[in-house]
């Protein structure tokens, strides 16, 4: 699952960043090494950190927990470690996701994710665990027995003279400062951390802290609300599957789908000649395309019946099912879900991705198009939401020799969407009228009664009772004005008993890639922003010019370009090129040619915009560190909840200010978030100028 664009080295400096605020700096001081280095075995990395090999198995089980590395153990000798990128920077992300799914499924489902995320990955027994407690086990016989695949416990471990949680750790996650996941998000609830925490709140604050924490209403309220939940989000792709082939790097996962490969394809025999060699590279990618889905398909589950006992919960198959309206295969009415104890789930970010492109898509139609188009818009895309894995697919199979082969493939019929599709979904409260032009509104409902005032407004006003009958069409204007935006939101596909739409996401992805370099450069110096942007269009549909040629293009003097043309260069949104005429290859006997390469661009503007949410981090751990005592004293278990109480006025207004700043600065790393999921993760690399 690894994104198949050029990352900036800045990213390493990011992600160092995000590690250290997540798990601690003993966990960032591992991942640092692993940074630079690259892949390490436990020992190498011992050496480059100058830390013991107890301290840096430590920091390398933090990191494993979290799945932020990967590991493996082809080698009898040592277990080889290295960085898995997507999941790192993905950390940023664990708040917008809980916020995505408690829109979709509700607070019960958004607090079952934001567990999950906080552990990393988590087996149904340690989410059981975690929520319902099992009441005769001893905490402290636990204490010292630390695992990986669950919560791994570092109490009481002094790392270089400081407690582990003083580093920001806690159970092998961080301690957050973040008020919740919901508003902030980057290092996830750390309310319910795992078992250990928990355990220790109730042993410290005895049986009222205990209810305290119990009464959450937002948590499951038995273990089978629990398992539907997750089955549940299993179903529409928002958790997966943790699997052994999953912690594989990307360079030993495509060597095992190649040698599986060869033995399907060839016998096991290497092969020889282009033929064969191209044979296998298709085979491999089919194979990785496999192992990947069956990462994502919803395991096999146990059901069993209703008794009369059993609480009345939110039930698997019946009200889970109602939030998108689609018919599901897992259970009947009456069944309840059961879902095994060893399975493992984890957070999946191609959903997380193809989700938040669905917002950036209904916030951009709500800016150009109006309120009524967005909800309609908003319809069609959780329609098709539901079908798609991913916002593309990194491991394409090579292009046909012939391109109109393409040409017959036949559509999906599951991400095509109607008018009637979107009545039955959409609200009875939403004003259809709203946003059309009132002409068209008559011209739809043929109401000869009525007519345009000067005022360009409907007189007599329209009765509610004469839609009832012509939603559909009005729908279907909705719909075709989207389609006439010049981001050409939605695509006319056929008619068959009734107008059928798709959406091009490719060619939109295209299009705001464009509009974010635009509007970047818009940004500019005085002449850059007025010039810059007809520049790089005239570019952009021109292909190579030299000066003389870009005059020509744009209608305007040499030297009055000649200054945007050097500005551009160096902030790196054009290239030049120069093509010596003669052999001595002389500056004034070589033609100079200026062009525009929106997949650099591309990368530039991502290059940025990482450099930016780094200033971010650093700004928002500086600030952590000047009120650091006052929040190891905030964050006490006898003082949560009652700080008026413990805590004086200078200090609560010292606290307050710093929530404030922090609250600003999570809002401007998630908008620069947005601004990469919009240049990196919707689209794959564009090949093309």
């Amino acid at each position: 699952m690894a994104y198949a664009q050029r990352d900036t080295p800045v990213i390493e400096t990011l992600c160092v960043h995000l590690v250290e605020h997540h798990c601690g700096e003993l966990a960032a001081r591992v991942f640092s090494v692993l940074a630079r280095y690259g892949r390490q075995t436990l020992s190498s990395v011992a050496r480059a950190s100058y830390l013991n090999t107890r301290q840096s198995r430590m920091g390398m089980s933090l990191l494993v927990q979290e799945d932020l590395v990967f590991h493996s153990s082809t080698d009898p000798q040592a277990t080889y470690y290295e960085i898995n990128w997507v999941n790192t920077y993905g950390l940023v992300r664990h708040g917008p996701a809980t916020q995505l799914v408690q829109a979709r499924f509700g607070k019960r489902a958004a607090k079952v994710l934001t567990t999950i995320v906080s552990m990393g990955q988590a087996s149904m027994e340690e989410l059981r665990e975690v929520y319902f407690p099992t009441p005769d086990e001893d905490s402290e016989d636990e204490g010292d027995s630390g695992h990986v695949n669950g919560t791994h416990k570092t109490n009481g471990v002094t790392v270089n003279g400081t407690s582990a949680t003083t580093n920001g750790v806690v159970n092998g996650h961080a301690t957050g400062h973040m008020n919740g996941v919901v508003q902030n998000g980057l290092t996830g609830n750390a309310k319910v951390n795992g078992v250990n925490k928990r355990r220790r709140a109730e042993d410290d604050t005895g049986d009222e802290e205990r209810d305290h924490v119990t009464e959450d209403e937002n948590k499951p309220n038995s273990v089978e609300e629990l398992d539907a939940i997750v089955h549940h989000l299993m179903l529409h792709g928002w958790i997966m599957q943790s699997e052994e082939n999953q912690h594989l790097s990307p360079g030993e996962l495509h060597v095992m789908a190649r040698n599986m490969a060869i033995e399907t394809e060839l016998s096991g025999i290497a092969p020889t000649g282009i033929t064969q060699e191209t044979r296998i590279d298709i085979a491999t990618l089919q194979r990785k395309r496999d192992i990947r889905d069956a990462w994502t398909r919803t395991p096999e589950v146990r059901t069993r019946k209703r008794k009369a006992a059993d609480p009345d919960f939110s039930r698997s198959s019946k009200r889970l099912k109602a939030i998108d309206g689609h018919q599901r295969p897992a259970a009947r009415d009456t069944d309840i879900v059961v879902l095994h104890a060893a399975l493992t789930v984890r957070l999946n970010p191609e959903k997380v991705a193809v989700a938040m492109r669905t917002e950036e898509l209904v916030r951009l139609v709500d800016q150009r198009l109006g309120h009524v188009p967005a909800v309609i818009y908003q319809i069609m895309l959780r329609m098709i939401e539901e079908h798609l894995p991913r916002c593309y697919e990194p491991w394409p199979d090579p292009l046909p020799a012939n391109p109109e082969a393409t040409l017959d493939v036949e559509m999906d019929p599951r991400v095509l969407v109607a008018a009637s599709d979107v009545l039955k979904k959409i609200d009875k409260t939403v004003d259809l009228l709203d946003g059309l032009d009132p002409s068209t509104i008559l011209s739809t409902l043929r109401a000869g009664t009525h007519r345009v005032t000067k005022e360009n407004k409907i007189h007599p006003p329209i009765d509610p009772a004469e839609l009832r009958d012509a939603k559909p069409s009005l729908i279907t204007k909705h719909i075709e004005l989207i389609a006439n935006h010049p981001f050409h939101f939605v695509t006319w596909h056929s008619r068959a008993g009734g107008s059928q739409w798709r959406i091009e996401f490719e060619e939109i992805a295209k299009a705001m890639v464009q509009h974010e370099i635009e509007t970047t450069i818009s940004a500019g110096p005085d002449l850059e922003s007025k010039y810059g942007v007809k520049l790089i269009r005239a570019l952009h549909k021109k292909g190579k010019l030299d000066e003389r040629g870009i005059g020509n293009a744009m209608m305007m003097q040499t030297s009055e370009i000649r200054s945007v043309i050097n500005g551009l260069t160096l902030r790196g949104f054009i290239q030049t090129q120069e093509i010596p005429r003669v052999e001595r290859r002389e500056a004034k006997h070589s033609l100079h040619l200026i062009y525009y390469d929106r997949q650099r661009a591309r990368e530039k503007l991502l290059h940025d915009t990482y450099k930016g949410m780094t200033r971010i981090v650093q700004r928002l751990m500086f600030e952590k560190e000047r009120v650091q005592t006052l929040l190891e004293k905030a964050e006490r278990t006898d003082v949560e909840g009652n700080e008026s109480m413990y805590l004086s006025q200078d200090e609560l207004d010292t606290l307050k200010g710093f929530k404030g700043v922090e609250e600003k600065l999570m809002e401007q790393l998630f908008r620069q978030d947005e601004l990469v999921a919009t240049l990196r993760d919707y689209i794959g690399p564009l090949m093309s100028a």
